[in-house]
């Protein structure tokens, strides 16, 4: 008589488990499909603004082969970047550290 009064589980259960987990992996995958967009898109403002500075730039570099290097520009690259100085300049150095 045990056969007769078995309790049966609804085998819908299992299929509601299965949706739930469905739709909850669904959802992961959505949220880190946006935030990977996000992401992309700052990385595409980023660049756009390098592109914009670089075409400037590359505008400039166009303008002084136009134009020929003159000299104030030639003395300032010097000075800069290269650490150069006039001669009979003299030159002080702050070693305090301030």
């Amino acid at each position: 008589m045990t056969g007769r009064y078995r309790i049966k589980r609804p085998k819908s259960f299992m299929l509601r488990l299965g949706f739930v987990l469905f739709i909850a992996y669904a959802t992961f995958l959505l949220v880190d499909m946006q935030v990977k967009i996000a992401s992309a898109n700052q990385d595409l403002a980023d660049l756009t603004v390098r592109l914009e500075r670089q075409r400037l730039a590359n505008k400039e570099l166009e303008r002084q082969l136009d134009h020929g290097l003159d000299n104030a520009y030639i003395e300032r690259i010097a000075r800069d970047r290269l650490d150069f100085v006039a001669p009979n300049e003299e030159v002080f150095i702050d070693i305090s550290g301030n």
